[in-house]
């Protein structure tokens, strides 16, 4: 394969799960208006949900793709809702939440490094390692299951957000929630739909993240919520699906690093378009906001 079509695979492929996390992330701080730092501890705990169930139950991907996703779901329920909420309210500064959520982050790294210790760890769901060519394209299968599946749930998540009645309640939240509240909406249970769905996001993406990699420990969702945050402030945080050109960015930023710099600093090549894009224009690309969920 030559090398622009590497670029084109690997930055479609990295693009995907970088999408995935990306928009669960930025949805969550639209509707929320505070970032969640721990969001790495979510993804790292989809992958192991994902080993866990495909470990002892032997039930296929798709099973585990949705035990993960319903697992870290719940968890970030439970975060945002008795954790993060709680403190909120009490003392809404951002500074202050935000050392709230790397407490968080440190306490559920802890609790993995108890459980899973610094031990590496596969998963097996791919036994079939047929590869397609599309003229000069060769694409792996678990590729094209990654990419499809990531474009059929920020699809399926574009429709619920602009279509249905919860959707357009989490839309009316994001804008303005005392207003909702005036209105008649219950801003709290809109809130843990939210969070709900944020959590779920990230269980999908710790699994594709973990299948790319082939290998992962408890630093997975860590490592990775450097690029996935990257991605959604290129495009402008609070922006939902701005998150998607974000990860677009970034993931080609970095496939194309891999050529110039070598591998080992291709992340450089990410966080170089984050800081030239940030001098030109500091919102983002399309801008940033609590309110964007309106133009998701």
């Amino acid at each position: 394969m030559t090398p622009y079509a590497a670029v084109i695979v690997g930055g479609l492929v990295d693009a995907a799960v970088l999408a995935v996390a990306a928009v669960g992330f930025s949805l969550q701080f639209s509707v929320t208006n505070y970032v969640n730092f721990a969001y790495g501890q979510l993804i790292t705990l989809g992958a192991f949900m994902a080993f866990v169930v495909d470990a002892h139950l032997k039930v296929g991907i798709w099973v585990s793709f949705l035990v993960a996703g319903v697992a870290v779901a719940l968890l970030a329920y439970v975060m945002g809702q008795w954790v993060y909420a709680p403190f909120y309210r009490r003392r809404p500064q951002v500074l202050y939440i935000l050392v709230v959520s790397f407490a968080v982050a440190l306490v559920l790294s802890s609790v993995y490094l108890i459980i899973w210790q610094s031990n590496t760890y596969e998963l097996q769901y791919f036994s079939n390692t047929a590869v397609y060519r599309t003229g000069p394209f060769i694409w792996a299968a678990d590729e094209l299951v990654d990419i499809g599946g990531a474009a059929l749930i920020l699809v399926l998540l574009y429709l619920g957000l602009r279509f249905t009645k919860l959707g357009k309640s989490m839309r009316a939240v994001a804008d303005n929630q005392s207003l909702a509240a005036v209105a008649g909406l219950n801003s709290r249970r809109i809130v843990g739909y939210a969070w709900l769905i944020s959590g779920f996001l990230a269980g999908l993406a710790g699994v594709v993240e973990a299948d790319l990699l082939h290998a992962f420990d408890v630093t997975l969702g860590s490592t990775f919520l450097f690029l996935m945050i990257t991605a959604v402030l290129v495009a402008g945080i609070g922006r939902p699906y701005a998150a998607v050109i974000g990860a677009l960015l970034i993931a080609f930023a970095g496939q194309i690093s891999v050529y110039v710099i070598g591998a080992a600093y291709a992340p450089v090549g990410a966080f170089a378009t984050l800081l030239v894009i940030l001098l030109v224009r500091p919102q983002g690309i399309l801008g940033g906001g609590r309110t964007t969920l309106h133009n998701a």
